[in-house]
């Protein structure tokens, strides 16, 4: 009988080990960049890159819970390497490579990031006596400009009759910095925005 007992012992461990071997447990936690703490309800997406392919194929979405946490557990493959692309609304997509080398069976791989909050500036340019000399020119200083929906870095240029207006989009709890001049030095100045998250500040100018 104990002979018996020590065989089905056997036959369940080499079972549990080899089940261990065939999994990766992907997990981590989300956190808030901007407001502190756990980010809960973000979607946390996996994609595979089977090897010799630059193609990724989706494989499952988890959702983070109140403490931001998600699991995976991903069937080991001839994996080049996988991705986790975490998103929530209004704040900036996150897009991670985690390359096979990276991955192990015999323990849980552990990775954690963080989203930041997003937040907008809308920009109001008018000419109220317009001439077709006129030149209004802006130099964006600082603030997000690597995103959709960024406004880049550097100089902007507007002539004659400009009555415009966009969104520029930057990180929450941030300033957005920029030097203006209308016909050379007629009349310059800088100034900024402070972006609270979640938020549309309106900046007007009327030269």
């Amino acid at each position: 009988m104990k002979y018996l007992v020590l065989i089905i012992c056997t036959i369940f461990l080499l079972s549990s080990c080899k089940k261990k071997e065939l999994f990766f447990v992907i997990k981590g936690s989300i956190s808030d960049n901007t407001l502190s703490g756990a980010l809960q309800n973000a979607n946390v997406k996996l994609y595979v890159f089977p090897l010799g392919s630059s193609l990724s194929e989706y494989k499952e979405n988890k959702i983070t819970d109140y403490q931001g946490s998600y699991k995976f557990e991903l069937e080991r493959d001839k994996y080049e390497k996988i991705e986790l692309v975490i998103s929530k609304e209004n704040y900036f997509e996150s897009k991670n490579i985690i390359t096979f080398s990276n991955l192990s069976t015999e323990e849980d791989n552990i990775f954690n990031y963080s989203l930041t909050a997003k937040s907008w500036t809308k920009f109001i340019f008018f000419n109220q006596q317009p001439s077709s000399q006129d030149e209004l020119k802006i130099y964006k200083d600082s603030g997000k400009s690597d995103c959709d929906g960024c406004c880049p870095d550097g100089y902007s240029f507007y002539y004659g009759a400009v009555d415009t207006s966009f969104y520029c989009v930057n990180n929450g709890n941030e300033y957005m910095k920029f030097y203006y001049w209308v016909n050379g030095n007629q009349e310059n100045g800088i100034d900024s925005v402070y972006n609270e998250p979640f938020d549309t500040v309106i900046y007007e100018y009327t030269y």
